[in-house]
Order: structure tokens, then sequence, then C-alpha cells
């Protein structure tokens, strides 16, 4: 079963995150006529009341102001997902996803979503460390990475008053360079996250088949063919056609239009 949309309730329970959300909403609300606040209520309970349609139009609206979230792209998910829009469901899962890599809700919707993709595509298998790795990267946002950096810089400087004025000199000297390595680390991890979050060359089918061209030309050799909701990583770009790779390594081209980025 689908995990429902995540209301202002859930997003209180994100503290920082959720008073940064604030600030930007009472901010754009300077700036819009419609308030992105409003907005967010309004689709809430017209999710609740099934009109699912007129729900997913006030999400888009909020993300077209600039309040892009994983919560707005994880309910706007929701909302194409009963609309059995399979394809924009699955785009804006990958979205939230990218920007909440650890929330469990939206890794559980997006597995139910992907379950329904006709093309049931096996990567290649990845060295365990490197997965090892990316999770641990990912189980915080660069957000979440930055604010440690920036709590270890004022620690550091707190240690390092302690050694100048009051005393304890090894102690509170050694302590103060732990938390400034410690620092650089957090940075390392937040500008990596970061690069992650803002990756470009992820896509997802969005029409309902397309043949993979072996050559940029729609007279090319038809290669396989692929269903929408189908994800894959774009390598090159030759005029109206993209190179695409699937995540069991197939290659291919296929019409620039026929896909979405996430």
């Amino acid at each position: 079963m689908i995990v429902m949309i995540k209301y202002r309730k859930h997003i209180l329970k994100q503290g920082l995150n959720f008073v940064l959300a604030a600030m930007l909403l009472c901010f754009s609300s300077m700036v819009f006529g419609q308030q992105p606040a409003e907005l967010y209520k309004t689709a809430s309970q017209l999710y609740k009341a099934g009109q699912f349609e007129q729900a997913a139009a006030d999400y888009e609206k909020i993300i077209t102001q600039g309040y892009k979230t994983a919560e707005v792209y994880y309910n706007l998910g929701n909302c194409y997902y009963k609309l059995n829009t399979l394809n924009k469901a699955i785009v804006n899962y990958e979205r939230a996803l990218k920007l909440a890599p650890q929330d469990e809700d939206i890794q559980h919707n997006l597995a139910i979503a992907n379950s329904k993709v006709v093309d049931k595509i096996i990567p290649v298998p990845t060295l365990a460390i490197l997965n090892a790795w990316d999770n641990f990267v990912s189980i915080r946002s660069s957000n979440g990475w930055a604010l440690l950096a920036v709590a270890c810089i004022w620690l550091s400087l707190l240690f390092f008053a302690v050694y100048l004025f009051v005393g304890f000199r090894k102690f509170s000297f050694s302590s103060g360079s732990l938390f400034v390595i410690a620092s650089i680390v957090f940075i390392s991890l937040a500008v990596k996250q970061s690069n992650k979050e803002q990756q470009t060359d992820a896509a997802i089918l969005m029409v309902s088949n397309s043949f993979v061209k072996s050559a940029p030309d729609a007279n090319g050799n038809d290669q396989f063919m692929l269903h929408e909701g189908v994800k894959f990583e774009i390598l090159d770009r030759v005029g109206d056609w993209s190179k695409i790779r699937l995540a069991d390594g197939k290659v291919g081209w296929i019409e620039r239009s026929s896909y979405e980025k996430i």
C-alpha cells in the first residue's frame, strides 16, 4: 500500500529544516500573490477529498514558485500515482529522494511505483565498499552535513577560546583541532551530497514506449524498446537525440522529447 501524503505536522518533526522552510514560505508570501503555505494546505485538503488532479496542480504551482522540497515532490508523486500517471509519479518520487535520500516513505512509494514499470532492469553489480560509502554519504542531506560542519566550527572556536583565556591548554587545543578536522570532513560530505542532489544526468522515460536506436537518427536500427517510468543515465546529446545508458549497461539513443530529467 502506498504511504499517504506528508502533512505539516510531519514537517514539524524535522526541527531546523522546518524552520528554514517556514522562513522561505514567509519570504515567498511577500513576493507572490498566492502564498505557497496556503497552496500547500489547500493541496493537502484536495488530496484528502480525492481531488488528485487539482491537488497536483497546486503542488506544481508551489514548485514553480521555487519552493522545492522533498515533501512537495513526494506529495506530488502521490497525486500522480493516484491518477495512474506512472511516469510523473516516479520522476517526482526520484526528485524527492534526491533531497531526502533516507526517507523511508519515499523509498517505499518509489519501490511500489517501480514495481509497475514494464521493464525490469537488473543493475550491474558494484563493489560493496562503494555501495557502503554511497549509503554513508546519503545518511544526511547536504544541508544536514553543512549544519554539522557549522556546529563543529563553533565548538572548535569555543575550545580555542578556552585555550587562550582559561587554561586546560593541552585538552582544549586538542579538542579544538579535532573539531576543525571534523568540520572539514563534514564540509566535504556536504559538497559531495550537494553534487548528487544537483546531478542532472539521470532521467525518466515519460512516453508510453520508445525504441532505443543504434545512432542519433530516426532511421537508425532499433536495438530494444523501453516503456514509461524506466530510469536511465544521459551520456551525450546530439541535436534532438540523447545517448543513454541503463543500469544494466545497455547503451543507445532516444529522442530528447521522450524523457524528463530528475
